[in-house]
């Protein structure tokens, strides 16, 4: 009980302090206690995972029919958290009608998916009003938009499944059912933070259905269910490319995992859809796409870092959420300079990431499961690349806060093993 009780009120902190952390520990202290809450997510999860029964897994088969009124149950209790807050959220999007008012974010997607679904080349400049925008965006991201005539709620949707499917799993799992009750209302904690403290941050942007994408891949590795990840993997690599760092060592532990049948699948699963979904259809046309992205993406950090108004203000480092304002004053030269200090940081410490990695699992491979060791890792890796990151957004942290949300619901209703003698 210690342990989970530990998550829960670490979790709930990690939350609440993404939102008021600039406010109480002030914009220089909050990053690091934000970074450290969130690795001791990670850790708690690992420790966790040294003491979990074999019979904290779910049902055998024989009780198929048992299971799935369970996880039935559970997936409309899961949902029912996030309809709980619909009114605030539904509130929050009205007040900022249209997003295009207060960000280019939305205009861009929006104008991407006009552009396709009339016939044109969809990677092309986007007139904002302010400025004239080159779209980063992946597939993926934008194509859903369309969906509906506010495009923000596909996110909502999408997460809202999501979450649904989180709480199946969860709910199958054998453990008394207010512990499983209270695991399930995770997420809606975190929309709900994001509605009343959050701003602007989820009515001008796309995010949820990125944070939907890495829930489901992360639902995926819980449940150890290939086509979950298989289709976490596509719709995240689509989407957002944060995940690269972490493939490689995926890949070794599937690759041990499953043997060359199932991995020849799931990578020829993953390579076709890139394929057919980002790279025939859009880059092969306009190889330079990427580049230009990238580019105008690293230039609105650069002019991040420069600040705005008079006297200069970095408004995304005003938020105490990342290191990017620490970045800045230990490195030297202009702002181009500066980003570019930040981003080799940043790559280093994905890569340390990844070396730490192929350390533990080749130190426990044959104990952990490597699908638990991959989960802890895609949220390590999603944590740290925000944190570390020279623009990192606030409501990009939807992605790793669920992330979390997951592994501290995993936490909450595992049953936990008699502890070896020493």
């Amino acid at each position: 009980m210690y342990w989970r009780i530990s998550a829960l009120l670490v979790f709930i902190l990690q939350v609440y302090l993404t939102f008021r952390g600039a406010k109480h520990l002030g914009k220089y202290f909050s990053p690091l206690v934000l970074f450290l809450l969130g690795i001791s997510i990670a850790w708690i999860w690992w420790r966790n995972l040294k003491r979990v029964a074999p019979g904290s897994e779910p049902a055998a088969d024989s009780d198929a029919a048992s299971l799935r009124e369970k996880g039935i149950l559970g997936a409309f209790f899961g949902m029912f958290g996030m309809v709980a807050i619909y009114e605030i959220v539904r509130k929050s999007f009205a007040q900022y009608t249209p997003p295009g008012n207060y960000s280019d974010v939305l205009p861009q997607l929006e104008t991407m998916y006009h552009r396709f679904a009339a016939g044109e080349f969809p990677y092309a400049p986007v007139d904002v009003g302010t400025h004239i925008a080159y779209p980063v965006y992946l597939p993926l991201h934008w194509l859903p938009v369309g969906l509906m005539s506010d495009g923000r709620w596909v996110g909502f949707i999408a997460l809202l499944l999501a979450i649904g499917l989180m709480c199946y799993y969860l709910f199958r799992i054998k453990s008394p059912l207010w512990q499983k009750m209270t695991a399930a209302l995770l997420p809606a904690w975190i929309l709900y933070c994001y509605s009343k403290w959050g701003e602007i941050d989820l009515p001008v942007s796309f995010e949820m259905i990125i944070a939907a994408y890495y829930l489901l891949l992360g639902i995926g590795l819980g449940t150890k269910n290939r086509i979950l990840i298989a289709a976490g993997l596509i719709t995240c690599l689509l989407s957002r490319y944060t995940l690269v760092f972490w493939l490689p060592l995926f890949a070794l532990m599937f690759w041990q995992r499953e043997g060359k049948k199932y991995s020849l699948w799931l990578w020829g699963s993953v390579a076709a859809a890139v394929l057919l979904i980002y790279v025939i259809p859009f880059w092969m046309q306009s190889p330079e796409i990427l580049g230009k992205g990238l580019q105008y993406h690293n230039e609105a950090a650069v002019n991040e870092w420069k600040g705005y108004g008079e006297p200069p203000v970095s408004w995304s480092m005003e938020r105490g959420i990342h290191f990017a304002l620490h970045l800045k004053q230990i490195s030297g030269g202009g702002a181009e300079n500066q980003v570019f200090i930040a981003r080799i940081i940043q790559a280093a410490i994905m890569l340390l990431l990844l070396a730490l990695g192929l350390g533990l699992y080749r130190r426990i491979r044959t104990g952990i499961n490597p699908y638990d060791l991959g989960l802890m890792m895609l949220y390590l890796t999603v944590l740290c690349f925000y944190a570390f990151g020279p623009l990192t957004y606030r409501y990009y942290m939807i992605v790793p806060l669920m992330l979390s949300a997951l592994l501290t619901a995993r936490i909450f209703v595992s049953r936990q093993a008699t502890e070896n003698s020493q």
